[in-house]
């Protein structure tokens, strides 16, 4: 026995798909920024292993 269904309004949809975007868009400057930091400590490795 299935129960009653509910459908999402489209201003439901929108919010949920906006939501989603923005969950991915933080997750891309995290990762953007972990990269960055990253780079960075490996370039100063490298100048005092060198050094």
């Amino acid at each position: 026995m299935a129960g009653p269904r509910t459908t999402a309004t489209e201003a439901e949809v929108k919010d949920l798909e906006e939501r989603a975007l923005s969950v991915f868009a933080s997750e891309r400057r995290e990762d953007m920024t972990a990269l960055i930091i990253s780079f960075v400590l490996a370039i100063i490795m490298i100048v005092m292993i060198q050094g």
